[in-house]
Formats: structure tokens, sequence, C-alpha cells
């Protein structure tokens, strides 16, 4: 994380242009996939609703760096039965904060394609219960972090966004597609 930091702060020193600050949010659908087996459980596959909020600086307008942080809300499943007579039901939910090296690419006046590598900070809280009882675990990490992403400008400052990140999290495994506004002060 510090030689990311490091790095940002170099490449902020050497740029000649005229940079620009943003902020944005998102809003969308986490796809959480998590074992659960060590908790008395199964597998989790399921989605749940997921905000983020985000601060950038752009260099040029080929470059920037961004912070975010998320609420990747809770995923849960009702009950399945783990052996005859056994149901358990099962739940995850992550907060995170990322941060992130940015390469954007102008197609047009109004659209622009972009690419984060970054990494994320994260802590999930999972729980199972059945019919003995409910166990709680927790997994925290700092991972790696990417993402894939557009916007449409209806302005200069004012910005539609669409994203998808992936995180390299572990155990929940996540993934992230998002809908949201930028606005870049000028």
């Amino acid at each position: 994380m510090r030689v990311f930091l490091v790095s940002i702060a170099l490449l902020s020193a050497a740029s000649s242009a005229i940079a620009e600050v943003y902020v944005g949010m998102g809003i969308g659908s986490a796809f959480y996939e998590a074992d659960l087996t060590g908790l008395g459980g199964g597998k989790l596959d399921d989605n749940a609703t997921a905000t983020k909020l985000y601060t950038g600086y752009e260099f040029n307008k080929y470059f920037a760096a961004e912070l975010a942080a998320y609420n990747f809300a809770e995923a849960s499943i009702g009950a399945f039965e783990v052996s005859p007579g056994v149901f358990v039901s099962a739940s995850a939910s992550m907060k995170g904060a990322g941060a992130y090296a940015v390469g954007m690419y102008p197609v047009s006046k109004k659209v622009n394609l972009m690419a984060k590598l970054g990494v994320l900070n994260w802590d999930a809280d999972l729980q199972t219960s059945t019919t003995t009882g409910t166990t709680t675990g927790t997994n925290d990490g700092t991972d790696v972090a990417y993402a894939l992403a557009a916007s449409y400008g209806f302005t200069k400052e004012f910005l539609a966004t669409a994203e998808w990140e992936s995180f390299d999290s572990g155990n929940p495994e996540l993934s992230m597609f998002s809908v949201g506004f930028k606005f870049i002060f000028k």
C-alpha cells in the first residue's frame, strides 16, 4: 500500500498538466461467493445491493488516482439442507476502502473508457444458522482490485458511469457492477 501511495505522489509531482478533482457515487449489485463449511454451512452464492463513494484526481486526460469507500450490504440465502433433517441459512456482508491507479481513454468528447488497478482493504462478516444455533465468523484482508468502466458526459463536469469491479478477496469472493454519477470540479 505504501509503495502504491508513494507512486501516486511521484506521478502527481511529475505531471505538468492541470489536474482536476472529481467525486462520484455508484449503486449496483455485489456478487458474493463464500465458503461457509468452517461455520457449519455449505456455500453461499448470492448477490446484494452495493454502494460506493469515491474521489479522484485527474493528472491529465489519460491518468488519474482514485480512493473509494464501499458498502457491499448483505447477501443471504434461506434454509438449505446440508444433511438429512439439518437445514442451514447463511449470510455474508462486507465493507471496504480502495485505492486505484486509473487509465483513461477518451473515445469521443462525451465517452470515456477506463481501466483501474489497485488494492481493496476489506472486512467481512459471515454467519450460518441451523436448528442447533448460530455460528458467526469474520474475515478481512487487503487484496488486488481491478475494474473496467465507461462514462458518458452530459456536460464537461457531470458524467454518468457504469463500472464492473472485481476484488481478489478470497473468502468471500466478490465482484460488483454499478451505475452512478461523477462530478468533475473544473
